[in-house]
């Protein structure tokens, strides 16, 4: 059974549902396994939990709407 884990900021219900659907129609276009059998975890992380080139994503963020 293959799965797929996606590590994300928080998004909402019908940004994961979508996320869920289109992860798993790209899946099984390349791997020709079934729907049924893929598993998507989506593993949200806090903007404070999230780091890129040493700031967090809050901050990025805070600083882009300066």
């Amino acid at each position: 059974m293959p799965v797929i884990t996606v590590a994300i900021h928080p998004i909402d219900h019908d940004q994961k549902a979508r996320l869920i659907k289109e992860i798993t129609e790209t899946a099984v276009k390349i791997t020709k396994v079934s729907a049924d059998k893929y598993v998507v975890f989506i593993d949200e992380y806090k903007d404070e939990s999230i780091g890129l080139a040493g700031k967090t994503r809050a901050e990025i963020i805070a600083e882009a709407s300066l």
